[in-house]
């Protein structure tokens, strides 16, 4: 998850296949302009994108256990994927060149992926052992007319995954494997008819067999801004048929879920609850084009089989709340993790029971106040949580303590996400 300036946007997970056997969600980073949206339609920063075949990096093959981290510049005039490895102390063991600042990375759990966003429009793969190997870069703009803005890639399979297009109606079915741009592209899915200009799509994850994807049909300005007009909705698919799921939660003739949210920000799928949760920012930006209540927001869980939800936590209203709620990290039934926002850059780490919606007041030590940029269970048993400061990096919760870890991770850019790959030693 990451958040974005002066907005967020939020990326991916740790070790996610996107399916069942994902640990838990997100993760995202702070590039956005526009007014409440996860995804900004307006950063325009774009570098030179690495060549198939070139030299990208250190070009090690190297085996163990290692996080692959979206980080830009503090001025958003460049981007990197570092690698860092949890064997050797969590240290950068090598870096990919970025298709500019506008970045997310991801996997399917064996190789990096990283997913330039608006007006970069692309997908490109990564050797997880060897970072001076770039299996492809495929364009993923489309017929769009400015941009398509892809956010978020759910795998469900080494030759099919689902790709969100944010500034699109259509979403992607890729082959994430295709050996040529003309077959990455395998089938779309029109999402239209959940709004009346774009359905504004961002997160996307695979339980059972089921594909749901968060709308957060924005309404979009004259000015360039996007408000939260309206609630939030969750798409769900059979990812055998590609058709759409009537979970009979909708209203309007809408098939999908809708929420009690406004302007969701991620999807997060944890095993223990057997529940799928979504934070809602509200009119974080307070955008004065909606002033009856800025505080529209809250966290919300979803049952991927009845299709019920549950308002777990509100965010209060206008006079009594306790700052928008922006990102969240669920561990289990009793722990998760909630990042609220109180003013660019000020946002504040807490923990809450995501079983009965009681927020703690006790606050975490040097997590209150700051620049917070994204959060991400690692398989280490720690929370990491990306800080934007002097010294750019990781604190590191320890999840069986909720201590902090004493050492900081340091990453020489702004971490935006981050995600987790096991890496087995080359045969010989």
């Amino acid at each position: 998850m990451t958040l974005r300036t002066p907005q967020f946007a939020f990326g991916k997970a740790p070790l996610h296949f996107k399916q069942v056997v994902r640990v838990s969600v997100l993760a995202s980073a702070m590039i956005g302009l526009s007014a409440c949206s996860s995804d900004s339609d307006d950063d325009t920063s774009v570098e030179g994108e690495p060549t198939v075949g070139e030299e990208t990096g250190d070009n090690t093959d190297l085996s163990g256990q290692f996080a692959f981290v979206a980080t830009r510049a503090a001025d958003y005039s460049s981007g990197r994927i570092d690698r860092l490895s949890l064997d050797e102390g969590n240290i950068v063991v090598g870096s990919y060149p970025a298709a500019g600042s506008n970045i997310d990375v991801d996997t399917d759990g064996v190789r990096p992926y990283q997913i330039g966003k608006f007006l970069v429009d692309s997908i490109t793969r990564y050797d997880a052992e060897n970072t001076s190997v770039v299996d492809y870069q495929y364009s993923v703009k489309g017929d769009e007319p400015t941009t398509a803005n892809p956010t978020d890639l759910a795998f469900s399979g080494p030759n099919r995954a689902y790709l969100t297009r944010r500034s699109s109606n259509s979403l992607w079915i890729i082959d994430p494997a295709a050996e040529t741009e003309e077959d990455f592209k395998l089938e779309e899915i029109d999402l239209s008819a959940y709004d009346t200009d774009m359905p504004d799509m961002t997160d996307a994850i695979i339980v059972d067999d089921k594909l749901f994807v968060l709308l957060e049909r924005l309404q979009r300005l004259e000015s360039g801004s996007q408000i939260p007009d309206k609630k939030g909705y969750v798409a769900v698919f059979n990812t055998n048929t590609n058709t759409e799921i009537d979970t009979a939660m909708g209203s309007d003739g809408l098939l999908g879920v809708e929420l009690d949210v406004t302007n969701p920000a991620a999807l997060q799928y944890n095993e223990e609850t057997g529940k799928i949760f979504v934070v809602g920012r509200g009119n974080y930006y307070e955008n004065e084009a909606i002033t009856d209540d800025y505080h529209s927001g809250g966290v919300q869980s979803i049952d991927p089989t009845s299709y019920e939800t549950t308002l777990i936590l509100d965010d209060g209203s206008d006079e009594q709340n306790e700052d928008y709620f922006v990102d969240l990290e669920i561990i289990n039934a009793d722990l998760g993790y909630l990042l609220t926002y109180a003013e660019f850059p000020v946002t504040t780490l807490r923990t809450f029971n995501p079983t009965t919606g009681e927020l703690s007041a006790d606050l975490l030590p040097g997590l209150d106040g700051v620049d917070i940029t994204t959060l991400a269970q690692g398989p280490d048993n720690h929370l990491w949580v990306g800080i934007n400061d002097d010294t750019p990096g990781f604190y590191r919760i320890d999840l069986a303590t909720g201590e902090l870890a004493a050492e900081r991770v340091a990453t020489d850019l702004v971490p935006m996400n981050i995600v987790f790959i096991d890496v087995p030693q080359s045969e010989e």
